[in-house]
């Protein structure tokens, strides 16, 4: 029996078929070579741009791009794949960054990016974790608001969450109640489905918060939170 030769998959248009996973070609200095149709959606920029010869500094911000310029030169350096565990707009993402073999320059790396992602603990290859915290449709909350949001949406009480935050039932109610206001939700069942949809935890708490994307590329229909 012959077997399929490989070099017959179009495997872009395989990766099209997932609406959450997305392949962007990025050279040695940053610059977006190609990428799938699925990509911007993933990353909540405007599909009606071509992203095409613009670098990552000219679509996010300085301290986001640069983030991923170091990995991408680790990549090259090491020749060896990176796993990364972030959370963009809103949703926790995992991207894996491998070099593409060739010896011309400059040097690419292929991007893979899977949204609700997580990471796997069985995986040969080296992992990271970002460094920033981009909330998306999430950043109207304040940090104590995320705090809380997080501590009820995995089951806390709230006179749980009153005594590790070391206040009274009353203020934390109170930041509920703002919280529900800002995300259009009231019940504690409301405010789990985010947390869940949103793939937050409490390390994450730690991370610095940014907004990514420049605005001029932002998609509004992505900032958009999604409803229970």
């Amino acid at each position: 029996m012959t077997r399929p030769d490989l070099s017959d998959i179009d495997f872009v248009k395989l990766l099209d078929q997932d609406p959450d996973l997305g392949l962007v070609i990025v050279s040695e200095q940053g610059e977006i070579v190609d990428y799938s149709t699925s990509t911007p959606s993933i990353f909540g920029v405007d599909p009606a741009i071509d992203f095409r010869g613009k670098t990552l500094s000219d679509v996010f911000e300085f301290e986001f791009a640069d983030e991923r310029m170091q990995w991408i030169s680790e990549v090259l350096q090491t020749q060896q794949p990176l796993r990364v565990d972030h959370l963009y707009n809103g949703r926790r993402m995992v991207s894996t960054i491998l070099p593409m073999r060739g010896d011309d320059q400059p040097r690419y790396v292929a991007a893979m990016t899977k949204r609700d992602g997580t990471t796997s603990g069985q995986s040969n290859e080296k992992s990271v974790v970002s460094g920033f915290l981009d909330l998306g449709p999430l950043s109207k909350l304040t940090k104590r608001e995320l705090e809380v949001l997080i501590l009820l949406g995995h089951g806390h009480s709230v006179p749980d969450v009153a005594r590790k935050l070391y206040r009274s039932p009353r203020t934390v109610e109170q930041h509920k109640a703002s919280i529900g206001r800002k995300l259009g939700v009231s019940a504690i069942a409301d405010i789990a489905r985010i947390v869940a949809v949103h793939g937050l935890k409490l390390e994450d708490l730690e991370l610095e918060r940014v907004l990514a994307l420049r605005p001029e590329y932002r998609h509004e229909e992505a900032n958009a939170t999604e409803s229970p």
